[in-house]
């Protein structure tokens, strides 16, 4: 009886996510944005956590076989100028907002570092911003392509149907799943994720006064902030943020594999565990 309860409630969960994702669409997507089209076979999608620096050292030939997508402050380090990715993606709204330094090292990185043509994909909602849209005009090499951030759930079937028409999106609580729901929608048949250490919940402690404490390293080995988290936040809604992210990955995983797209987990270390893992070495030695 209680799992014949449970299977109706799932199912009228579903058929309500599904009509709410769909007045989500109706009143928020733009229909007329299209993702750009993808430029060869394989990509390869550059995270910031710790290992890409290990894999920027050892596999750059391979890196530079692909066609690249970089995320977030990717702009301010060396690796940028030399790499040259083709693509950029930007999700945190940090990046509109000129007090905030995340967002203005990193647009700044972009703008002051980029000597070559580059796709610059953002929520519709950015490009809407006074300051952020001013700032990308001082650089006449960067092309930004707005995309909707609609999220949406329920069937499987009909998300995925939103999903190919780029009108809605899931929930992306990780710049990386963003990143990776566009290649997806790029084209690509192959596609590699660097970087993607998400070992979050290694830095997340307590301090002597039962403060909960986030710590965030990245491949450049700069912490971009340390949170003490008081009042309104605890160890149960940090771990849920977690789950999110993770999830994220598993509905691209059934969405990949809808399109007949292979994903490979090419992070020397990761705790992503929906994909295929491989090791660089080895698939430049089957080449």
């Amino acid at each position: 009886m209680i799992n014949f309860l449970l299977s109706i409630q799932q199912k009228f969960s579903l058929f309500i996510n599904s009509i709410l994702s769909l007045i989500k669409v109706l009143f928020l997507s733009d229909f007329s944005l299209k993702a750009a089209k993808a430029t060869q076979s394989r990509c390869g999608i550059l995270g910031n956590g710790p290992s890409l620096k290990t894999t920027l050292e050892k596999d750059r030939d391979f890196l530079q076989q692909l066609e690249l997508i970089a995320v977030n402050l990717f702009s301010t380090t060396e690796e940028y100028k030399e790499l040259k990715p083709k693509n950029y993606l930007l999700l945190d709204w940090s990046f509109m907002n000129p007090d905030h330094s995340f967002g203005r090292r990193g647009l700044r990185g972009i703008i002051e570092n980029t000597t070559w043509d580059l796709n610059l994909f953002v929520p519709d909602k950015m490009l809407k911003s006074t300051y952020f849209s001013s700032e990308l005009a001082q650089n006449p090499h960067i092309k930004p392509i707005a995309f909707n951030y609609t999220i949406v759930t329920g069937y499987k079937p009909f998300i995925y149907w939103l999903f190919k028409r780029n009108i809605g999106m899931p929930q992306c609580q990780n710049v990386l799943v963003a990143t990776l729901f566009y290649a997806l929608n790029m084209g690509f048949k192959e596609i590699y994720l660097f970087g993607a250490d998400h070992s979050w919940h290694e830095m997340i402690k307590l301090d002597e006064n039962n403060n909960l404490v986030v710590s965030d390293t990245h491949f450049y080995g700069q912490k971009d902030y340390d949170i003490a988290v008081r009042e309104t936040s605890y160890m149960s809604q940090q771990l849920f943020s977690l789950h999110k992210a993770f999830y994220g990955y598993e509905v691209l995983a059934g969405y990949a594999r809808y399109l007949g797209v292979k994903v490979y987990n090419a992070s020397v270390k990761s705790y992503v565990d929906v994909f295929q893992k491989v090791k660089v070495s080895d698939l430049s030695s089957n080449e």
